[in-house]
């Protein structure tokens, strides 16, 4: 439950205030506590309104000044309501989930007590309607004729979780999406691509033990049973290019190697990773090329598409490049822009570079995380 607010600063308290303040010096990432070359409550005034959200608690971690940006934050109307007010109860008693946060656990109120300097990355606030809202900030402690109080600036990032939340969100499709894909791949080969390749067997059986004076039929047996096996193989393409069991059985290396020697138009390939990349950077990086062979043989008119690929320091190298006649633009046809969007899901970065006439540069950076065994896991999204 929230405490029982106090009774608004007195005459006294607000003098204290202002004595604190013309001993202090607003800036955007906290206050620096120091000599004020001008004696003059305005220009504290003026300084503190040009500030990040900005209050000042006394000795006691009451409001003793709020800036009208604080005010604007935390949903009041005016600074009135707020001062004389204790800190930690009027704006910082709750926790996200709702349960309440004790005054003695609130590091705002820390520099009171330690003479030492808080920042936090991120916590909440309480508006006066009681919705919470996301924060980072910094505690000062500030001297008052009265003992230490504290001087707190802070930013609402709000903003930034849900970006944060975007960029999750968009991972996990992707996710799910080459879940769906190795899904469809394993019932391909072990479902459909397996009983071709036994009645396809089995059409051949028939055939052989046909009597030879049924010519026509024995003929019309072993048609079915090659259309039977070139079916297989188009569905094992189509099972290769859904996700390929190589990639998840071998790794990049060799699944990129099947990929160009299957290319339209020759690949010169160097991979250098010496070990198995997370599994998200290596779908990742196989549908990289893949994407970019197709768009080559499409659209580039190259003689040659030349693939580099490397793993050092915590990072996974990729450099695509083609000979052709360039002038690709990511913003038309969604081949580029979903690549764009599973590099950015793992954190990474993608440059694309094609002036007409000198070929298509495909480059691409995705972290990894080096492991305690040595290996390398995945970026924690």
């Amino acid at each position: 439950m929230r405490a029982p607010r106090v009774a608004p600063a007195t005459p006294t308290q607000h003098a204290s205030a202002w004595r604190l303040a013309k001993r202090s010096r607003a800036t955007t990432h906290g206050v620096i506590v120091g000599p004020e070359p001008h004696d003059d409550e305005s220009l504290f005034r003026a300084v503190a309104a040009a500030a990040d959200a900005l209050y000042v608690v006394d000795s006691k971690g009451r409001f003793a000044f709020v800036n009208p940006a604080a005010v604007s934050l935390l949903g009041y109307a005016d600074e009135e309501e707020l001062l004389g007010q204790p800190s930690h109860e009027t704006i910082h008693y709750l926790r996200p989930h709702g349960s309440p946060l004790r005054a003695e656990e609130c590091p705002l109120l820390r520099p009171r007590l330690t003479g030492e300097t808080v920042r936090v990355e991120q916590d909440w606030f309480v508006r006066k309607d009681r919705t919470l809202f996301a924060v980072s900030y910094s505690s000062a402690p500030a001297n008052f004729e009265g003992g230490r109080g504290a001087v707190v600036a802070f930013q609402d990032i709000s903003h930034r979780l849900r970006l944060g939340d975007v960029d999750a969100s968009r991972a996990r499709i992707v996710a799910a999406a080459d879940e769906t894909r190795r899904r469809i791949e394993r019932d391909l080969h072990d479902g459909a691509q397996q009983q071709l390749v036994q009645l396809g067997f089995e059409l051949r059986g028939a055939a052989a033990i046909t009597p030879p004076e049924f010519k026509d039929l024995r003929a019309r047996l072993s048609r079915i049973s090659a259309g039977l096996f070139e079916i297989f193989d188009e569905i094992r393409d189509i099972a290769r290019g859904i996700h390929p069991a190589v990639l998840t059985e071998g790794g990049l290396d060799p699944a990129l190697r099947a990929l160009a020697r299957r290319s339209a138009i020759p690949v010169e390939l160097d991979v250098r990773i010496g070990h198995r990349m997370p599994e998200s950077v290596e779908v990742g990086a196989y549908y990289l090329v893949s994407e970019a062979l197709t768009n080559a043989a499409k659209h580039s008119r190259a003689s040659v598409v030349h693939v580099e690929v490397a793993a050092e320091q915590g990072v996974v190298l990729l450099e695509i490049r083609d000979d052709g006649i360039g002038g690709a633009d990511a913003t038309l046809g969604s081949g580029l822009i979903g690549l764009s969007d599973r590099v950015e899901a793992l954190h990474g970065t993608i440059e694309i570079s094609s002036p007409a006439g000198e070929g298509t540069a495909l480059r691409v950076t995705m972290p990894v995380v080096p492991r305690r065994d040595g290996g390398l896991g995945a970026p924690q999204i």
